[in-house]
């Protein structure tokens, strides 16, 4: 006959569920002692553990409908802006240490170091959750003691909000005194700017208000009457070279010379008559030399030389006064872009300085609203829905989760080493084991017990399945207990510690 295990693998490296289901039944003495090991200590671990009180509070973000009526009149905080600050604000070591000093638990801190782990463990166990859907955030604390888990966090939420309340106040007086202070430093400079406008406009008026067009215009007209002037000063000149050269010695030695070239086209330079009307010519020269100025001032003395002097300096003096002109207007239009690109710079200076006076005017009529607003609790409030009250159970341990846990790992544990076991056991299990070596298998003997045995191994697996059950059931019976809340165990427990002490 074959036995039993010598099949457990259809095919090599095939699972078996079988098998090892007869070999779980088979060692089951071996997966109930450590299913009690495992049961047992988790309920001493979950006894033993001390016990954490958890209490928490619910506050209400409450925005005011008045904050929707003066939308974009006054400057209020956003709702998400409001809850994400408040972690923050809440966890601080200002708001901690209050919280330490308010309720006398800075008198067990021996020192700086104490305090300072008092403050660090807080912040630890004190948690902030936000739920920006219902606008509301909720603040627990855990502590061995529940009256003062409760009173930590009452005493946090207290301070938070007169805290907030006062600081609300304080950033809108600072904040609408800084408006203040800022207003009239700008409407000085406003000031500034507009008196350096006009000191600029009067120092250059002429150049700023004049007329491009109509300068260019004068400019092209003067040109024009300046030609004119150049051509009758340049007339004027020549009647009166015409005039003092038409003496009579002078027309006298113009005829000698023409006669001269004449007889030099005919004659050489030797020649009698030549030589005799160069004697001539230097004759008339000399005299014009010796009697030339009275002849000239004769010339000088008459209306018409005189006529054509008064003539000439007046077109003269025209003339310099038309070029000072066109000098004055071409000055006036290099000057032009230059004035009025600073006029404009400074003009734009005054804007820049009047935009941000105009923003500082509005935002501190708007500061002025959101002060009254916040003086009178009119923005956003912050009202307790749930205050914390002294918790009746334990949040930690999670005891029937600890049992359970013991339960179910106990019974996964001890399959797990009794599989584990047979694993590392080099020992040969199955037919096909031996097959592997090559031995050639004759025939399999099973093994075979008396009824002596049979009834010892009957009685023995009873007191197996009793201990295994009896286990469980009272690892049950603590988790019931746990999830009713009858508090028995912590009564026994409390009542044997007291005998001891």
């Amino acid at each position: 006959m074959a036995n039993p295990q010598s099949d457990a693998f259809s095919s090599e490296g095939s699972f078996d569920l079988m098998r090892y289901v007869q070999l779980v039944l088979k060692r089951k003495g071996l997966l109930v002692l450590i299913a009690l090991v495992a049961m047992f200590a988790a309920l001493v671990a979950a006894y033993a553990m001390p016990k954490k009180y958890k209490a928490e509070s619910i506050v209400f973000v409450e925005q005011n409908v008045i904050s929707d009526l003066v939308k974009g009149i006054a400057i209020t905080p956003s709702m998400d802006t409001k809850i994400k600050a408040i972690k923050v604000t809440m966890l601080s070591r200002t708001m901690i240490l209050g919280v330490i000093k308010a309720l006398d638990m800075d008198v067990h801190a021996a020192s700086d170091r104490d305090l300072d782990a008092m403050i660090a463990g807080l912040q630890n166990n004190i948690q902030v959750r936000l739920d920006e859907r219902k606008g509301v955030f909720m603040i627990s604390y855990e502590d061995a003691i529940p009256v003062r888990a409760r009173d930590v966090v009452n005493t946090l939420t207290r301070i938070f909000i007169e805290e907030n309340t006062s600081t609300k106040r304080k950033e809108s007086f600072e904040a609408t005194q800084f408006l203040a202070e800022q207003i009239e430093v700008f409407k000085k400079r406003i000031d500034a700017a507009e008196k350096e406008i006009d000191k600029f406009k009067a120092e250059s008026g002429q150049v700023l208000f004049a007329d491009e067009g109509a300068i260019r215009s004068e400019l092209n007209d003067a040109s024009v009457r300046l030609e004119e002037l150049r051509i009758r000063i340049n007339a004027l000149k020549t009647s009166r070279s015409l005039l003092v050269s038409n003496t009579p010695l002078r027309l006298q030695l113009d005829e000698q010379q023409k006669v001269l070239e004449s007889m030099r086209g005919r004659y050489t330079e030797n020649h009698p008559k030549v030589r005799q009307l160069e004697n001539a010519i230097a004759a008339t020269k000399q005299q014009i030399r010796s009697s030339g100025d009275s002849e000239l001032n004769a010339v000088y003395r008459t209306s018409e030389y005189q006529s054509i002097k008064v003539n000439l300096a007046s077109l003269e003096n025209t003339r310099q006064n038309l070029e000072e002109e066109v000098r004055k207007n071409r000055e006036i239009l290099r000057k032009i872009p230059a004035v009025r690109s600073e006029l404009a710079e400074l003009e734009r200076k005054r804007k820049n300085e009047t935009i941000i006076y105009e923003k500082l005017v509005s935002r501190y009529g708007q500061s002025e609203v959101s002060k009254e607003m916040e003086l009178q609790d009119k923005s956003m409030s912050f009202r307790v829905l749930d205050p914390a009250v002294v918790p009746s159970t334990p949040s930690k341990p999670n005891r029937p989760f600890i049992i359970l846990l013991g339960i179910v790992g106990g019974i996964g544990l001890g399959i797990g080493v009794i599989v584990l076991l047979d694993v590392i056991n080099p020992s040969i299990k199955t037919l096909d084991d031996l097959k592997e070596y090559g031995v050639p298998v004759l025939a399999v003997i099973p093994k075979v017990r008396d009824e002596e045995q049979i009834a010892r191994q009957r009685v023995r697996d009873r007191w197996i399945y009793a201990v295994g059950i009896l286990g469980i059931v009272i690892s049950l019976s603590f988790l019931v207990m746990e999830f009713l809340h009858l508090g028995l165990v912590d009564k026994v427990i409390a009542t044997v510690v007291d005998m001891i002490g």
